[in-house]
């Protein structure tokens, strides 16, 4: 068995028996979204005007799970981007795989370093082979196309874009929570894809209800993979969109592998940096058979226990991804250290983080989850704009604020502290904000928190700006130069909410 260093894998079911037998690229089929959603993105090029794709016939039972487009270990794009391709079939099939790359405005197709292979083997799921090729030499911020041939014969194709440069604008969508198999989850990703984003930024709670294998098949690959958009079955995100996530409790809390010994997919599902901390204070703990936890391991390789906090690039923008689960004590000073120095190294113009638990929020849910607080002055100090999170079910945005921390978390998780809001920063007029705002967009597909609470502002936490939680939504960002626009947007297209921040 071949590894590839620095990969974490996912396994799941798409294009199985069943499944159409012609894949076409998702550009092709991308739904029109309501007017007034102010979503034109001047300088964008005409995906009409490129050459289209021809449709490849792919052969029922040729994958297990569909191509899909990953970060991997690929954190700065460069003068060329790398993104990571990866597709699952049955264990042990016999197949010479190879991936080919274009500019999707025509060219030749040029061959990708040969795949490597790994198996995934966990009880209670059959073993499969996860496959893995590096996409390298793309022009930042082009459409590009790729295709994937067993042998000889192609069986599959589609069109994507690498990561913008520093010097380009840049859209991205944000959301968590989603994959719960509700109809609002199943409607979410042709929006988003509709949207056109250079990329997706997951704040966690990717699958329900504990992170397994099944839950991925049932759930979240026949969805977010889809072969076409379906407003009631889904699009097909994954392998036209670069999606990046951070872990949530649902995704990696569960440690109980003899219960549930196909839990914790999230370690061998995503191909992720791997350039985060390593603490004995940051690994997601396990229990079980000594041959569970072996099993659990050796089909995470590299991926367990660092791969739940990395940070990357993206256009002229660096985002740190961290890990807010409860077992993370973010007061250890390698973990603290390691953020630090992520932060300040960073030469990028905006700064990001996401992670799941909010630590600013209004809802009876989770109210005691505030343990990631903590991390509110090393923010600040390097001028973080944005802190987006997921895990209560609705949109809040807080009011730009500074926090100090005047205890440490105690045993509910609480940490209490002293906060400055900025209450003349509007969004509109005045647009240089005084703090961090934090963003929750937890309202991607599983159920709603709160409903009553839009029209019950005096019940806000002081910090609440804004408060959405009838709808289920998504947000966009886009960056232009020193300009920042965030828009919150329900599921057909309705703009929620908006704010501007400028540098």
């Amino acid at each position: 068995m071949r590894l590839w260093p620095g990969a974490v894998l996912a396994l799941a079911l798409t294009g199985c028996a069943g499944t159409s037998p012609t894949l076409s690229t998702p550009q092709m089929q991308t739904p029109t979204l309501g007017s007034g959603r102010g979503l034109n993105r001047p300088g964008l090029e005409s995906e009409a005007s490129l050459p289209a794709l021809d449709p490849i016939k792919t052969p029922d039972e040729t994958f297990l799970a569909a191509p899909y487009l990953q970060l991997g270990n690929n954190p700065k794009p460069g003068k060329s981007d790398t993104l990571q391709l990866l597709w699952h079939t049955r264990h042990a099939e016999k197949s010479l795989w190879r991936v080919e790359v274009r500019p999707a405005a025509g060219g030749v197709w040029k061959l990708m370093p040969a795949p490597s292979v790994r198996t995934i083997a966990v009880a209670g799921v059959d073993p499969h082979e996860v496959w893995s090729a590096p996409l390298t030499g793309l022009t930042p911020g082009k459409l590009f196309d790729y295709r994937v041939s067993n042998g000889p014969t192609p069986v599959f194709v589609a069109r994507a874009r690498a990561r913008r440069s520093a010097r380009e604008n840049q859209r991205f969508v944000v959301f968590g929570d989603f994959a719960s198999g509700t109809k609002e989850s199943r409607q979410l990703p042709a929006p988003v894809l509709a949207a056109k984003p250079d990329f997706a930024l997951l704040t966690g709670d990717l699958v329900y209800d504990k992170g397994r294998i099944i839950e991925y098949r049932e759930k979240f690959f026949p969805v977010y993979n889809a072969e076409a958009p379906d407003p009631e079955k889904g699009a097909p995100l994954l392998r036209s969109t670069l999606c990046v996530a951070a872990p949530g409790n649902h995704d990696i809390l569960e440690k109980d592998l003899d219960k549930f010994p196909d839990t914790k997919a999230f370690f061998y599902y995503w191909s992720q940096p791997l350039n985060g901390p390593l603490s004995p204070k940051s690994v997601s703990p396990i229990t079980g058979s000594e041959l569970n936890q072996k099993a659990f391991k050796e089909a995470a390789i590299l991926s367990y226990p660092r791969g739940n906090n990395f940070s990357f690039d993206a256009g002229n923008a660096h985002f740190t991804i961290l890990d807010g689960d409860s077992y993370m004590d973010w007061t250890d000073p390698i973990l603290t250290q390691w953020l630090e120095n992520d932060l300040k190294s960073s030469k990028s113009a905006w700064k990001f983080v996401a992670f799941h638990h909010p630590p600013f929020h209004t809802s009876p849910e989770h109210e005691d989850d505030q343990w990631m607080r903590t991390l509110s002055p090393i923010f600040e100090k390097y001028r973080v704009s944005i802190v987006f999170n997921g895990h209560v079910h609705n949109y809040q945005r807080t009011f730009p604020m500074t926090f100090v921390p005047t205890k440490p978390r105690n045993s509910k998780g609480q940490v209490e502290g002293t906060w400055t809001l900025d209450k003349d920063f509007d969004g509109a007029i005045t647009t240089k904000p005084k703090g961090i705002v934090y963003v929750v967009t937890g309202a991607g597909g599983a159920g709603l928190y709160d409903k009553a609470k839009d029209n019950e502002p005096e019940k806000w936490q002081p910090f609440t700006k804004k408060l959405i939680s009838t709808v289920h939504s998504f947000t966009t960002v886009d960056i232009e130069g020193k300009k920042l626009t965030l828009k919150q947007l329900s599921l057909e297209g309705k703009e929620l909410d908006s704010f501007i921040i400028t540098q």
